[in-house]
């Protein structure tokens, strides 16, 4: 017997049993599917978490920019793939959101500090351009400042400081670089700054709120969210609170809807569903970029020409795929589009911290039911042992790949020559060297975390699984609805 049909045997068992002889509860439970005339039944208990799940993962994806020949298909698919991900792991579709906002602050930082706007651009970079630059710019500095005088007398001119919302729309691949002579790709924050910096572009001159209008999301949407997602923490705080049954598919959910609310938070700037990005313009050709951009640029790119400022890494489609002998996509060069699996570069800061916390936390929320009733004994020690198991493996991800990513960006080395060699930048930068050249992925990361991750993986499915097949015999209280009447005072 396959194990598919063991377990539709043994979630149907309970009701063919509860059709021939009733519902049993002789022990406290009710088995099988209970209508709700007298209380809630099992259908509000599904209805009620199902829609709640959809909510928190399909509806708050905020995925990045699609290629322009991509249908609506490819789209769907893409969605679809992000949703079963934010499923199974939760957590690690938080981790892309912080990191993402992280990112996003880190390009506001940086055009701020140079203070980068429309009227200061060219002034900023005269000194970078040759004689033959200046006279091929010059009609397009004219025209803006043409542009600037008349918005000025119309009393049209608008804020385009560069904000948070520009540095999401930028790095979920919002801007198009089409250079004279060259196919068009996109481009992230970091290189949209190194060509504004040189010259080569001008500043994107973008108010935020029409960055937003290309954001599909709307009011209905969000509001559905928010007041379902609340809605059904007021209903378990309920439950609680006058001690009835809650049962492992409503703790499940919970556990998604705190992290929903978090990516909330982190995503609150970044548009949903944009499909037509900016085209920035050029009139130089990628190959006078390259050469101009020096020894930098003169190895052959994977990505896209910009490698040489941003190489996108690490990312699972691109790189790690790759590496491990797995299809890579997508497989046009230059990227058509921007990955959404970009591993988040979030630092030793208060952003980390914060993550792995709620991470342990979110984990740890499994323990919750440790001492539920559940249909067997056999099923509530799985549960116990996949609960442990997560957590375990999550803190032994979140501690290698800290380890690891300080030697990607060269952090632990910095720190031991600001520490122990008098901050030497000669020692530093050939530290650096050393960095650029070392592998992406070390033997050791993949002996360690091949088993941590089968581990995780089959443990996180078993409680995604057990959660549903607990609903065929479930505590008879966990059917009584919560007396909201017992909460107003009574003189």
């Amino acid at each position: 017997m396959s194990f598919v049909s063991g377990l539709l045997l043994l979630f149907l068992t309970p009701f063919v049993a509860a059709a021939d002889g009733g519902n049993d509860t002789s022990h406290g439970r009710r088995d099988g599917w209970v209508s709700q005339p007298d209380g809630r039944g099992t259908f509000d208990i599904l209805w009620s978490c199902l829609i709640t799940i959809f909510l928190c993962t399909w509806v708050s994806l905020h995925l990045n920019v699609p290629a322009s020949h991509e249908k609506y298909r490819h789209l769907f698919f893409r969605k679809m793939r992000w949703m079963v991900q934010a499923i199974m792991a939760p957590e690690f579709v938080l981790a892309f959101a912080i990191g993402q906002k992280v990112e996003a602050k880190k390009s506001v930082q940086q055009f701020r500090d140079l203070d980068l706007h429309p009227e200061h651009t060219f002034r900023t970079v005269d000194s970078a351009l040759s004689q033959r630059s200046r006279l091929q710019d010059a009609g397009d500095r004219v025209s803006c400042l043409i542009r600037k005088i008349d918005m000025k007398l119309h009393g049209e001119e608008k804020d385009t400081r560069w904000s948070i919302r520009h540095a999401f729309y930028a790095n979920m691949g919002g801007f198009v670089f089409h250079a004279r002579q060259s196919a068009p790709f996109p481009i992230n924050g970091k290189q949209l700054y190194w060509l504004i910096k040189q010259g080569y572009v001008q500043y994107p001159n973008i108010p935020p709120k029409e960055v937003w209008d290309k954001s599909k999301a709307d009011g209905f949407q969000k509001s559905l969210t928010c007041l379902q997602t609340g809605w059904f923490i007021v209903q378990i705080v309920g439950r609680a609170i006058q001690k009835l049954p809650i049962t492992t598919l409503e703790i499940t959910t919970l556990s998604f809807v705190l992290c929903t609310l978090v990516m909330y938070t982190q995503w609150a700037n970044k548009p949903l569903d944009v499909e037509s990005p900016t085209v920035i313009t050029s009139s130089r050709s990628i190959a006078e970029i390259l050469i101009e951009a020096g020894p930098a640029a003169s190895q052959p790119f994977k990505q896209t020409p910009l490698d040489f400022i941003d190489n996108q890494s690490p990312s699972w489609l691109t790189e790690v795929q790759p590496h491990l002998r797995f299809r890579a996509g997508p497989t046009m060069r230059p990227l058509p589009r921007l990955t959404n699996d970009r591993f988040p570069v979030i630092g030793a800061g208060p952003d980390a911290i914060f993550l792995f916390l709620f991470t342990m936390a979110f984990c740890g929320l499994h323990f919750v039911a440790w001492d539920f009733s559940f249909p067997s004994h056999l099923e509530r020690d799985l549960w116990r042992a996949a609960s442990i198991a997560i957590s375990a493996c999550a803190f032994i991800f979140w501690v290698c790949e800290t380890y690891q990513d300080g030697h990607r960006l060269g952090r632990w080395e910095r720190w031991y020559a600001k520490l122990f060699h008098g901050d030497s930048n000669g020692r530093i930068n050939t530290m650096e060297k050393v960095r650029r050249n070392r592998r992406f992925i070390p033997v050791w990361e993949v002996i360690l975390m091949t088993p941590v991750t089968v581990v995780y993986t089959i443990a996180r499915t078993y409680i995604v699984v057990e959660v549903f097949l607990s609903q065929r015999s479930l505590p008879v209280g966990a059917f009584d609805t919560v007396q909201w009447s017992d909460f107003v005072p009574h003189f």
